[in-house]
């Protein structure tokens, strides 16, 4: 279904003219009065203080392709919900677009051409969760390396699981591990019993990796896991959408680099 408000959201505000807000400003206080009275874009224009040219600008950037389809898509945005629910869907969609692009930002790309490097030379790739909120996550990126032919298995913290793994690993071997708080004594030290066998680490967390595992990772991926704007966003945001992230884009690099 066309969607004004939704369509709205794929591109920054940056990327808008100053005549062009104040369109965007005027539709989002005014929309049940503009459906509602079928208003046509001389008065649009004259309403929002702007030209037609600043109208069609916006639609062209939006890929809405004329004013009827424009209308349509007002009316489908009035249809669905009030105003101001409208907004409150927005500020929650702008949380997870500046989550995701602050973590877009920070990852360095050359690290994930290294994660997949080691994870295409791996005999065998563990895969550990270290709290259940990040399950989602890992039983994704296990599932997805499974279907493609490599030998994965799937773990949790458990201290006598993960213990009888290392002892039965070889040098070959990958362990990747999830952790949102990275503040574990008992996951530093499983890291440092997996360095000090020299097999390899890969570890993405919340957290900055402390000095005393660093030296043991072949691979680290911080993210960025809390809302880094309030001002942008003051709602709740899914402990695993930075994760989710991250798998997709390594899944993406998977599929589209050379191997």
């Amino acid at each position: 279904m066309r969607s004004f408000l939704s369509k709205l959201t794929t591109i920054d505000d940056k990327d808008l003219t100053i005549k062009e807000k104040k369109i965007v400003e005027y539709i989002k206080s005014h929309l049940k009065e503009i459906v509602d009275t079928n208003m046509k874009i001389e008065r649009m224009a004259q309403e929002a203080g702007t030209g037609y040219s600043a109208i069609y600008g916006l639609l062209k950037k939006l890929n809405i392709k004329g004013f009827r389809d424009f209308a349509i898509s007002l009316a489908n945005d009035a249809e669905n919900q009030e105003i101001n629910i409208a907004k409150n869907d927005e500020n929650v969609v702008a949380g997870y677009i500046n989550i995701i692009k602050q973590n877009y930002a920070l990852i360095d790309k050359k690290s994930i051409f290294e994660t997949l490097s080691i994870i295409r030379s791996a005999k065998r790739v563990f895969v550990c969760y270290w709290e259940n909120l990040l399950s989602g996550p890992a039983h994704e990126l296990s599932n997805f390396f499974y279907k493609n032919g490599f030998n994965v298995h799937l773990l949790d913290s458990d201290h006598e699981t993960i213990k009888d793994r290392i002892k039965s690993s070889n040098e070959e071997d990958v362990f990747l591990f999830y952790t949102r708080y990275g503040n574990s004594s008992r996951l530093d030290n499983a890291i440092k019993e997996i360095g000090e066998l020299n097999r390899k680490v890969i570890y993405i967390s919340g957290k900055v990796a402390s000095h005393d595992i660093t030296k043991h990772l072949n691979s680290i991926h911080t993210l960025i896991v809390d809302n880094p704007d309030t001002s942008i966003y003051k709602g709740h945001i899914s402990h695993s959408v930075p994760f989710n992230y991250f798998n997709d884009l390594l899944i993406y690099h998977f599929l589209n680099s050379e191997k």
